[in-house]
């Protein structure tokens, strides 16, 4: 029988007790899919380890190097380039620190198993190797708990598959991940029987493919959850995905599980269901309860980071359509534009041209045209996730008075707009009143210097989501945690204090609730959204000077940005941990780029991140939608 590798939870959480902040990790060898001493020199053909998932891309069309090519197609979109992404290596190394900084923060000592912080160590058997430092800090921090290893199963799945990043054993039972320089305790050792170091640079260009094809067509399964709203089944979310360990092409095998023949036809019918998407696009905190009020109550659950599955599950469209019939396969458009061109091409240079998975003796081609390809057709389907529209039109209006006008957004979407990972994503109504003279009487919504002006006018749809009691967070050290300093950690977060996103058509506002959709007004002009609400409308008041002359233009433009200037400078602030070539534990940006080995600039993701942010015109926003209506000024 063909082997299954199964993923049935990261840690099995127990409470330390009402004085905590964190739960313990007990964990158990079932607790990874990932196969254990997975090395290079693995047989590719008949073991369990995906390495290297390219033997399945034998076909001509996948690997010509024509732009028509379903490589072409795949290679733009940022699913391919998940790993890429140099703001998911900032974050990441940000979450690693802040869930290092987490657990020094339990009160104890190392050694006092009845202690908080004891307890913990003792629960991941690390309390005899343990000290605490006079300044707080545990030591040493290499063998600390991080976040890494949850985050890679999504953005690098084979990676992750190929041990790049270390789950937790019995006999290791922490975290590590191969930004934190993966010297692995119990993986195959080097000649010296000391433990092994991946070569980052030339041992794996699959672990930086992202979401791949051969990944992606071994999926078979996921694991599984009960909703808390009608305990139906649904997908369990936290890169909980079955693979299915043969090569993905594979139609004809012989009895020892050899190929004998490939077709690119073969698809496990998990890949088109939207479950599938959903082993990665529902993310729950394994860690942390949450502190959200829900109609005045906290639910007992651990905090929800990304619900885009649940959305759309609890949605009028779970008996319409699958996340495949919007987003095509092997296309998967979505919102990332200014990522993907200029910003993708400028970090990783020329690398794809000169990147070769020896011993198949392919070159890899140039992306840049995909970057761009895939970059438009974001665009042109972004214009299609919205439909703006001014609703109750005044007839008339007259100078020395007050004129109101409503802009109605709805919301096309099967999940909420936007959706996804909420750290500093923005979409709003930018609005502008302009007479026939040209003097602008009225707008809102504007940026400057890449800030959004925000007054009490503006609708911003967004998901604000706060690190709540931790007083290491206190950076300004004036005794207490205002929300600026509680802001975009996203690995400490637990407490969403907006959630004003219009749901999908037909959402079921009672299952969202309790299963971590959280709908949270905050601001005046927030909806609470009724059952099966999949629009809001806006109203705007400004008044008419008696010198303006008819007629008034007004303009709604609906804008979406994947990156605030806050949240990018947010990274650059907080992503203290050096790459390797600079002295640190973060993978190292690429060396073939203009940001490799530049350690006086670019020490950091978040400062090549920032860079990159800067020169691509401060992440320019992406127009899903404009409306525009003409006002008569009468006598």
């Amino acid at each position: 029988m063909r082997t299954k590798l199964v993923w049935t939870a990261l840690w099995v959480l127990l409470l330390l007790g009402p004085s905590a902040n964190v739960n313990a990790a007990a964990v158990t060898e079932s607790d990874s899919t990932q196969p254990r001493g997975a090395s290079p020199a693995h047989d590719p053909e008949k073991g369990p380890s995906l390495r290297p998932v390219t033997r399945g891309f034998r076909a001509p069309a996948y690997w010509a190097n024509e732009q028509e090519s379903e490589y072409a197609d795949w290679v733009g979109t940022i699913m391919a380039n998940a790993t890429r992404d140099p703001a998911f290596f900032a974050t990441l190394s940000v979450a690693n620190q802040d869930l290092i900084n987490l657990i020094a923060s339990l009160p104890g000592e190392p050694g006092d198993p009845s202690s908080p912080l004891g307890a913990f160590l003792k629960a991941n058997k690390l309390d005899a190797d343990i000290r605490r430092a006079q300044d707080g800090s545990l030591q040493p921090e290499e063998i600390l708990p991080i976040a890494a290893d949850l985050c890679l199963r999504c953005h690098s799945p084979v990676g992750w598959m190929e041990a790049h990043s270390e789950p937790p054993t019995r006999s290791a039972p922490f975290l590590k991940g191969q930004f934190w320089g993966a010297a692995f305790r119990g993986h195959p050792v080097d000649p010296s029987g000391n433990p092994r170091k991946v070569d980052l640079a030339t041992e794996s260009e699959a672990e930086m493919e992202g979401i791949d094809c051969g990944f992606c067509h071994r999926a078979t399964g996921a694991s599984k959850r009960k909703s808390r709203y009608n305990g139906s089944v649904m997908v369990n979310g936290n890169g909980g995905f079955f693979v299915d360990p043969n090569r993905p092409f594979c139609s004809e095998t012989e009895e020892d599980g050899s190929c004998v023949a490939e077709s690119v036809d073969v698809v496990h019918d998990f890949l088109s269901e939207a479950n599938f998407c959903g082993t990665c696009h529902d993310v729950t905190n394994p860690l942390l309860k949450t502190k959200t009020r829900v109609d005045g109550e906290i639910p007992d659950m651990n905090h929800p980071i990304e619900r885009t599955y649940t959305e759309w599950y609890w949605s009028g469209y779970r008996d319409e359509k699958t996340c495949q019939d919007c987003h095509e396969p092997m296309v998967f458009e979505g919102a990332q534009t200014w990522m993907l061109e200029p910003v993708l091409p400028a970090l990783w240079g020329d690398v794809d041209r000169v990147w070769r998975g020896d011993p198949y003796g392919y070159t890899v081609p140039d992306r840049v045209e995909s970057y761009r390809t895939a970059a438009e057709g974001n665009r042109a389907f972004m214009r299609e996730a919205a439909e703006v529209a001014f609703v109750d039109k005044p007839v008339e209006v007259k100078k020395g008075k007050d004129v109101t006008v409503k802009v109605k957004v709805t919301n096309n979407t099967g999940h909420k707009l936007p959706t996804g990972f909420s750290e500093g994503r923005q979409m709003w109504i930018q609005i502008r009143a302009v007479d026939a003279s040209g003097q602008v009487l009225f707008e809102d919504g504007m940026l400057k210097d890449g800030y959004l002006v925000r007054t009490p006018e503006t609708k911003v749809y967004e998901q604000v989501a706060l690190a709540t009691g931790y007083p290491f967070l206190d950076e300004n050290r004036d005794g207490q945690v205002d929300e600026k300093e509680s802001h975009f950690h996203f690995v400490l977060m637990n407490d969403v204090r907006k959630d004003n996103r219009i749901p999908p058509k037909g959402y079921n506002k009672a299952a969202y609730q309790a299963d971590g959709a959280f709908i949270v007004p905050r601001d005046p002009k927030d909806n609470d959204y009724a059952d099966g609400q999949h629009w809001d409308v806006t109203p705007y008041r400004f008044a008419i000077p008696k010198s303006a002359k008819g007629p008034v233009r007004v303009e709604a433009h609906l804008l979406y940005q994947t990156f605030s200037r806050e949240y990018v400078e947010f990274l650059n602030q907080h992503d203290r941990e050096k790459t390797q070539a600079c002295g640190g534990r973060a993978r190292n940006l690429p060396a073939t780029g203009p940001y490799g080995g530049k350690c006086d600039r670019y020490p950091t993701w978040g400062k090549a991140f920032y860079d990159l942010w800067k020169k691509s015109g401060m992440g320019p926003p992406v127009e899903m939608g404009v409306a525009a209506i003409e006002l008569l000024i009468g006598r």
